[in-house]
Parts: C-alpha cells; structure tokens; sequence
C-alpha cells in the first residue's frame, strides 16, 4: 500500500527535485540495487541537504548522516518510506510487482526517443539497409530491475533452485565467462524476493537457495578470472546460509573461499578456513570434504607426516559415513582428487596417479572437472615415467580445454607445462611448448 500524504508547496518542491535527480542510469541502478548510501550521497552532491531528506524520508538527520557513512538499510518498511519520501517508484527498489512508473517531473530533453515513429524509423531502416522514413534516433536496453511479487511461495524458490543449478551446469560445461553476469544478476534478481510478503518457512527455504545460488555464481566467476568477485559470493552465501539456519550450506561456502585461498597460494589462510569448517560441519560426509582440503593444504606446506596422518583421518570419517546423504553431486569423486592434489603437492607422484583416474572414472563430470582431474593426472604420469599415458592424457587435456572459455582451468594447466617441459623427449617438448600457448591464450 502506498500512503498519499498532503505535502506543501515547498515539499512538494523538494520532492519534485529527488525524483528528477534520481532518473539518470548510475542512480537507477543505486536504487535497484538498494544501496541508499550512494542514493544520498548523489542528492547530496547535487545540492541537497541532508535536512531535506530527512524531512522527505521521516529519518533523523543523524539517521541519513549514518547512511552517507555505509550505514545498510536492510528494513523493507524503511526501504519503502524512503523510495515514497524520494518521489520514486517502489518497483525501481524491486519492492513492488507492478508495471514501472515514472516520477511525476518534467520530461528530460536528453531522453532516447521511444516513440512509435522512430521504432518504425528503426524497423524500416533494419529492413530496407537504409534511413527512407529519416535517421532514427539510438535506442539502448535499459537496466531496469525485475518487478517482485507480492507474495512469494513454495513455487517461487523452487524456480530460483531450478535456475540456479541450470546455469551453474552450463558454466561447469562452458566455462564461467559466458555465465558468470548472468549468475551474479540470478542472485541479485533473487534476493529482491526477499523483500516481498512470505511465511517464515518460505522466507528459509529462500535464503538456503539464494545461499545455493550465490555458491555458483561464485564458482562461474572463479572460473571467470574474477577471484574478488567469487569471495563476495561465497561470503554472501554464507550469509544467506546461516540466515536461513542451514550449516552445511554455510561451510560448503566457506570450503569454497579456502579453495580460492589454494588458488592464489595461500594455503595457510586456506588451511585456517578450512579448520573452521571442520570444527563446524553439520554431518560426518561434509567434515571428511574438510579434511581432504586440510590433508591439502598441509601437503603444499610441505608437512609431509602431518598431511599423510590427516588424510588418513579424511578417509576414517568418510567410510565411517557411507549411509549419509551425499552434500553435492559427484561428491565421491571429488575426494580422490584432493587425495590427488594432496599427493602430487607431496611429491609421490604414483599415489597421485592412483588418486587421480579413481577421480575420473567417477561417473559423470562435469567439462571443467574432467579437465581439472585430467591435467593433474597427466603432470603426475609424465612425472612418474609414464610418458605414453600421460601424452595421451594431455592431449584429451589440450581439446577439452580448447573448447571451454575458464581462465582458472589454463592457469591449472602449469603443473602440466612443467611436467612436459622437465622431459628431455621431443614430444614432451612439443607438448610443453603447446601447454604454454593455451595458457597464453587465457
């Protein structure tokens, strides 16, 4: 419900003057993204006192102060209040299910011209190869934010679910770049949800799946090359997570941001992490994935007793859970390749070798985890001698990952151009020299 309230001729004045102030796209996707610090802030370098907002909003000029400082507004009611106060439309803050309406100011002169004419001026011009009814004036895709329903429901987060893990698939078969934008705006667009009416069950069952989808994003941008934005999404999954009361969620977050630690060779910050989520996870299944990464992690420190004993202890706890539910797909197959990289980190390469095909005989992987499983498998055979399955290996390597756009899997390919490039053997040259101009291409 929206309130209509008898404003002076003043504030009628002022509240005309937030609205146009708040057309242009850079505060359009403030407001659609809910950060009212940057809202105030654009008001307040155009000129606006804080006063006035805060008599247009019902703050406290100490309240919009605080905001200007990064002060969140995360209450739906107080989110409401101010997009009334500022003369904007509730839907620009995904706040409301209806069809867009723009402030009640005068038209701006720059605005792109969506007339009738010049769509048509535009078709002709498409179709015949040239201007005949006159030059049509440019017009772009908007970022306008998706409408949000009234009330959200048991179907609603199934459809986040459901979307969710299909884009994730794709991004696991392709790649993150092509899929990594369209994750981050399924979150975004997703978590506006949040804001409409819904029982308390509903409103978990929602943070678990945002907890989910923020989980892939993270994995797609990784994948992407873009590690700070994968640790927002892992951080805001676990977030969501332990909002919606879901532990195992939580910690299969916080193992991902760990794994981004070993990615830019920190295994110590990794090793702490993934500590917390042993100490922390739910069931027995989820604490041995925790202790394969540990047992990891340990190995690339170079404590070869203490990484054996801890991998040792990694696969007590999963024998000693076999009955439980799997935490994730391909969850049995993902153990052995830790016990792979774990090996190969120990430099006890046979191991590695053994580790690694169990990984890849799992059924069912993903482009990127064959990959991943692959390129690790074929450095520990040329390591160990085995040139003939290790070129062979290579090889499947080099046209998968030809085929996938992901700049963490060709970063994943070094172990594999030192391996070939350590063999005096012309193939093994050959491959080193291609290996680094895949890598290259990255």
């Amino acid at each position: 419900m929206v309130w209509h309230v008898t404003l002076d001729r003043q504030a009628e004045s002022v509240l005309a003057s937030f609205a146009h102030l708040l057309t242009g796209p850079e505060s359009r996707r403030a407001l659609a993204q809910r950060d009212i610090a940057a809202v105030y802030r654009m008001l307040r370098d155009a000129g606006v006192t804080q006063a006035s907002i805060a008599r247009a909003t019902e703050q406290t000029q100490s309240e919009i102060s605080e905001i200007i400082s990064g002060r969140q507004v995360q209450s739906v009611a107080l989110l409401e209040r101010i997009a009334d106060g500022l003369g904007v439309p509730r839907g620009w803050m995904g706040l409301a299910y209806e069809p867009e309406t723009a402030p009640v100011v005068q038209q701006d002169p720059q605005a792109e011209d969506l007339s009738d004419a010049n769509l048509l001026r535009h078709a002709v011009t498409v179709l015949q190869g040239k201007p005949v009814l006159g030059p049509a004036d440019p017009i772009r895709v908007r970022n306008t934010p998706t409408p949000v329903p009234c009330r959200v429901g048991a179907a609603d987060v199934k459809q986040v679910t459901a979307t969710s893990r299909r884009l994730g698939q794709l991004a696991r078969d392709l790649g993150g770049i092509p899929l990594t934008d369209a994750l981050t705006a399924h979150t975004r667009t997703s978590e506006a949800l949040l804001g409409a009416d819904m029982r308390e069950p509903i409103r978990r069952e929602l943070l678990v799946a945002l907890a989910e989808a923020h989980g892939d994003a993270a994995t797609a941008a990784w994948n992407a090359g873009l590690r700070a934005r994968a640790r927002e999404h892992f951080i805001r999954g676990m977030d969501c997570a332990g909002a919606g009361c879901d532990v195992l969620r939580a910690v299969i977050n916080l193992d991902g941001l760990g794994r981004l630690e070993l990615d830019v060779d920190q295994p110590n910050e990794a090793l702490k992490l993934f500590q917390l989520g042993v100490a922390a996870a739910p069931t027995a299944l989820a604490r041995s994935k925790l202790e394969y990464d540990c047992a990891w992690s340990i190995g690339l420190l170079g404590l070869d007793t203490e990484a054996i004993h801890t991998l040792r202890r990694a696969r007590d706890s999963y024998e000693a859970a076999q009955d439980e539910p799997r935490p994730w797909q391909h969850f049995a197959g993902t153990l052995p390749h830790v016990e792979g990289c774990t090996y190969f980190a120990l430099r006890r390469f046979d191991r590695a070798v053994t580790a690694l095909s169990a990984a890849i005989d799992g059924a069912g992987h993903a482009a990127l985890c064959t990959v991943s499983n692959l390129s690790l498998l074929a450095a520990a055979q040329l390591r160990c001698g085995e040139l003939r399955g290790g070129l062979v290996s290579a090889t499947r390597v080099i046209g998968l990952t030809k085929r996938l756009r992901s700049v963490s899997i060709r970063d994943s390919l070094a172990p594999l151009q030192e391996a070939a490039a350590a063999r005096r053997d012309s193939a093994c040259q050959d491959l080193a020299r291609e290996v680094a101009m895949l890598r290259s291409a990255a």
